[in-house]
């Protein structure tokens, strides 16, 4: 499950879900794991949904609003990755 959940309104791309991870250490594996889950969390049973990521991986290399993104990251200092979804 995604340690910190955000929701960026009015953005130039809509509403965003701003999704971040602590993954110790960080690796496409080790983060590709923690979303398995989210996602099973999110959708199977609940009536969720899992929206199609703008972006997900690593803080550092996030194209998605980065300056909008890095005021949320220092919420969440020692998070490590993060997933963008466009809501509906």
């Amino acid at each position: 499950m995604a340690d910190h959940i955000f929701r960026l309104k009015d953005t130039p791309m809509g509403t965003l879900l701003v999704k971040f991870y602590q993954v110790e250490p960080y690796s496409n594996e080790a983060f590709t794991r923690a979303q398995a889950l989210d996602f099973l969390q999110a959708t199977v049973g609940s009536g969720n949904s899992w929206s199609l990521s703008l972006y997900q991986g690593s803080i550092a290399a996030n194209p998605v609003l980065p300056e909008a993104i890095a005021q949320l990251h220092a919420r969440c200092p020692s998070c490590t990755a993060v997933r963008i979804e466009q809501t509906r």
